[in-house]
């Protein structure tokens, strides 16, 4: 393993010496994330290794110490006699590790945008036309002037969980080999996850309800291709382009993966395939790992795609939805080795997690999205006993916090905090991030300011990246 961190790093200061600053620091995320994702592709390691991105290029892995604007990093090396000293400005970024937060139970858990594209997530205490605040597990209480809030979206009752895994193979059929399709390969569980290292096929009955939401993460090496039927009575492979010699089976959705695109087919027994449309993804371009959302609604007769919380595309069925089974099956189509891990499979009430526009302008009023897609344009005073109080003219709308999809602030009242000389970003493990001026780092807390709600002391384990001099 360390050959293969001495090697990266070679080719690392390699493209910083040879090439442009802009394409060093592109290059240099590219390979920092394909080596994480190497050293937990093949050990099954619960834990992604803590590393430093250099802003020329080099990499180095090891842990982080403490962090002080007046002293400098502090970083751990196994060989190292003693703790190594850094400047932050010769940095570009830390990566600290996934570390997953708390599961979140309360009626009240909200996502918060902030103006200056910050977001912060916790239960929301009180609104009002003057502050939010915020109740987190990683900080504590924090008071936010109401100017400062972009958004708010409740995060929504906690769904009822159908399948959590993979624990082992049983339950699950290995798919037959078919000429052509898929090779003699099979999935094999290692270390909490499923691993293929050559074309294989798997499913299960793991009765999908009308409206679901399956997420898992994904890691690969070599060529990345993986095709997921949803709604499948069928837990062997089919033959997609000879429907009409497979054994009868009722209608699925596939979709289909790959390192530039996805698309979704439905796929009939003796009918051709249709095709519902293509799109690029140019997020698996750049790394070999990522986090796949599939939610989808027999209702709404849509499919959803996220790679890494972030939409790629969605699909809607015009002629109805045509999924006759409540299984899955998942078939690595590519070359090389491929890990699947934290499978979560569960109801979905039709919320969905990305950022988008609001459906009518709110310069001058606050925009209240429902979750029957309904809106509500006026002024929100307050939240009073688990329900958002809107002024509407003359009128004032009491919605409970279970019925909000998001709500976007009136843009005429707002103000962006401006980013310091010497802020920087820190990601959270689930989603999420804050600019902050950092006073002290250590292995116990962090202590920070932030022009959006003033001093703070937060749980280090909440950050999964660090990132210096972080752009506006």
């Amino acid at each position: 393993m360390k050959a293969v961190l001495r090697v990266a790093c070679c080719v690392l200061r390699a493209v910083a010496r040879g090439c442009p600053a802009s394409f060093t620091h592109h290059a240099s995320r590219i390979t920092l994330l394909a080596l994480l994702s190497a050293l937990t592709l093949g050990a099954g390691s619960a834990s992604t290794p803590q590393a430093l991105l250099f802003r020329n290029g080099d990499l180095l892995t090891g842990q982080l110490e403490s962090i002080s604007p007046a002293t400098g990093l502090r970083w751990r090396h196994t060989d190292a006699a003693a703790s190594i000293e850094f400047q932050p400005a010769a940095l570009a970024e830390i990566h600290l590790g996934a570390q997953l937060p708390p599961p979140a139970n309360s009626p009240n858990f909200c996502f918060v945008r902030l103006t200056n594209g910050d977001e912060i997530s916790g239960n929301l205490k009180s609104l009002n036309e003057q502050q939010l605040v915020l109740e987190t597990w990683f900080a504590g209480t924090l008071t936010v002037p109401r100017p400062r809030v972009a958004s708010v979206r409740p995060a929504g009752p906690t769904p009822r969980a159908v399948f959590a895994g993979p624990d082992g193979l049983e339950g699950w059929t290995m798919g037959k080999a078919l000429g052509g399709v898929i090779a003699a390969g099979e999935w094999h569980f290692v270390n909490g996850a499923f691993v293929a290292t050559q074309p294989a096929s798997i499913a299960r009955d793991v009765k999908l309800p009308p409206s679901s939401s399956l997420e898992f993460d994904l890691a690969w090496q070599g060529q990345f291709a993986l095709a997921i039927a949803l709604y499948t009575d069928s837990l062997q492979p089919v033959r997609l382009a000879q429907t009409a010699d497979e054994p009868p089976f009722g209608g699925f959705y596939s979709l289909q993966l790959n390192s530039y695109s996805t698309q979704l087919l439905l796929v009939k027994h003796k009918e051709p395939v249709r095709q519902l449309g293509m799109a690029v993804i140019p997020q698996l371009q750049q790394t070999n790992r990522a986090r796949i959302g599939i939610k989808t609604s027999r209702e709404q007769k849509t499919i959803t795609v996220f790679i890494n919380g972030v939409l790629a595309k969605q699909w809607v069925d015009t002629e109805g939805f045509g999924g006759q089974g409540t299984g899955i099956r998942l078939v690595h189509q590519g070359s090389g080795p491929m890990r699947l891990a934290n499978l979560r499979i569960s109801e979905w009430d039709g919320r969905l997690d990305e950022n988008v526009a609001a459906l009518v302008p709110n310069v001058k009023n606050d925009v209240g999205r429902l979750v029957n897609r309904d809106t509500i344009a006026g002024r929100l005073v307050e939240l009073k006993d688990g329900k958002l109080r809107f002024a509407v003219a003359d009128n004032f709308i009491e919605i409970p916090m279970d019925r909000i999809g998001q709500v976007d602030f009136a843009t005429d009242r707002a103000q962006t905090a401006p980013v310091q000389a010497g802020d920087i970003r820190v990601f959270f493990a689930g989603r999420g991030s804050l600019t902050i001026a950092l006073e002290s780092w250590t292995e116990k807390a962090v202590r920070a300011s932030s022009a959006n709600f003033g001093k703070a002391e937060f749980a280090p384990r909440a950050f999964s990246r660090i990132v210096f001099q972080p752009q506006p």
